[in-house]
Parts: structure tokens; C-alpha cells; sequence
């Protein structure tokens, strides 16, 4: 039993996607570590909150664009 049907999209809209994760991981990379690294906070830490962030606002705006 189907509630709703998922629409396929292509991939390149898929490559679209995963381009835009990555401009934000970097952009967020570059300020956490040019702002939360240098206050005693490890690198690594700063590149998964970055990845997390980057996630949370990839899945937002998707979301909203699908609507």
C-alpha cells in the first residue's frame, strides 16, 4: 500500500546536490577553522561540526525546494 509516490530525479540534479554539500562543507571548514580552531578547539572536531552542519543545511534546503 502506497501513501505517496516518490519522484526519481536524475543524476545530474543528484551530482547538483551533492556539488552544493560540498561548497558549504567547505566554506564551513574554512571558518570553523579560521574561528573555533584557533580557541583551543582540535581540527577534527571543527571538520565534523562542519560536516554535520553542512548536512543539516543540505537536507533543509532540499526540503524546502522540494516543496
Amino acid at each position: 500500500m502506497r501513501f505517496f509516490v516518490q519522484q526519481r530525479s536524475s543524476l545530474l540534479t543528484e551530482f547538483g546536490w551533492l556539488a552544493f554539500f560540498f561548497a558549504i562543507f567547505v566554506v564551513l571548514v574554512y571558518a570553523f577553522n579560521l574561528w573555533v580552531v584557533p580557541h583551543h578547539f582540535n581540527d577534527k572536531i571543527a571538520v565534523m561540526l562542519a560536516a554535520i552542519l553542512a548536512g543539516v543545511v543540505m537536507i533543509a534546503v532540499r526540503a524546502r525546494w522540494r516543496r
